[in-house]
């Protein structure tokens, strides 16, 4: 599975809160529902990938 980067976010900046973070997932989700979103922690960047079908 490819993970896309939608947003890089800047660890020392003390500008952007979790709920900017929540809100740009929560948007980036409806406008893609094939894909999960998520907050990737090492890289510090929105990502997300395409949803598993089962």
């Amino acid at each position: 599975m490819e993970k896309r980067v939608h947003l890089r976010i800047d660890p020392n900046d003390e500008t952007i809160t979790l709920k900017d973070i929540m809100q740009r997932i929560q948007e980036i989700q409806r406008q893609n529902p094939d894909l999960d979103v998520f907050f990737d922690g090492d890289e510090y960047a929105v990502c997300s990938r395409p949803k598993k079908k089962d």
